[in-house]
């Protein structure tokens, strides 16, 4: 989806803007979720090809997508720090955030598996009937720790240390805001 970073970003910044966190102790719960999401967002920079070839080794052998699994988590995270004491307050921004970024990843993801099943073909059409989407194939949990899998000149490439700088300040944002 174009434009994909740039509306993510407007949505994290209504968001921020109209949120009422109160709580340290559901910024603390929020992390855990933030920090698993950004390793497997940093850890799947170090093992994609973007559009030369299809990744199928590292986490892309646990699920299709583990980028957009790790802005999930990310994004649940955010989702339990940003609480307030009003309900109605969460409701709008629960249902803002799910909603928007639903849409936005369905579509990405979407548009994405056409391109890869146009240029590979009955490889990419093998891959996606056997590892699933988003939800993670445990069973391969093993291929994320086999270094073969990763190159620091991807990592580099993919500049993926940005998302890692954004959402550091989203964390003080969100911590400044409480």
């Amino acid at each position: 989806m174009t434009g994909r970073i740039l509306l993510s970003n407007i949505i994290i910044a209504l968001v921020l803007i109209f949120s009422k966190p109160y709580s340290y102790k559901l910024f603390l719960i929020g992390i855990p979720f933030i920090i698993i999401g950004e390793v497997l967002r940093l850890i799947s920079s170090f093992s994609i090809r973007k559009n030369k070839e299809l990744s199928t080794t590292g986490p892309y052998a646990i699920c299709r997508n583990p980028l957009y699994l790790g802005t999930f988590l990310n994004i649940i995270g955010v989702m339990i720090q940003i609480t307030s004491k009003e309900p109605l307050r969460n409701l709008i921004l629960w249902a803002f955030i799910i909603i928007s970024f639903s849409y936005i990843y369905y579509k990405t993801i979407k548009s994405e598996e056409e391109f890869l099943s146009k240029k590979f073909g009955e490889v990419f059409k093998n891959y996606k009937e056997s590892v699933p989407c988003l939800i993670p194939k445990l069973s391969c949990l093993k291929e994320i720790f086999v270094i073969e899998n990763y190159s620091y000149e991807l990592f580099l490439k993919n500049k993926e240390w940005r998302s890692l700088i954004g959402v550091i300040i989203i964390e003080i944002l969100i911590y400044l805001k409480i």
